[in-house]
């Protein structure tokens, strides 16, 4: 069996936790934090600056349909709490 997709994800959808929504939807950054386009090689532990703001790359799961499979990243923040 074949485990790799048909097809892989050029980039991840963004997720983020609690404290990184609230902290984006005050900084006013929300809409343009979940646009960036991240590559699948981001790793854990990874640090995204969006606006001036640090964000730390907390999770990174795949998640499969059929024969698709697409990447979702959590993002944190702060960033410096993160696993490292």
């Amino acid at each position: 069996m074949n485990n790799s997709p048909a097809s892989p994800p050029r980039s991840g959808s963004i997720v983020l936790t609690a404290s990184a929504k609230a902290f984006a939807d005050g900084a006013g950054i929300g809409k343009a934090l979940l646009a960036v386009n991240l590559p699948p090689e981001c790793v854990v532990g990874d640090w995204v600056t969006v606006s001036g703001f640090d964000f730390a790359v907390l999770r990174r799961r795949w998640i499969c349909v059929d024969d698709a499979a697409s990447l979702e990243i959590t993002l944190d923040h702060p960033a410096g709490r993160g696993p490292r």
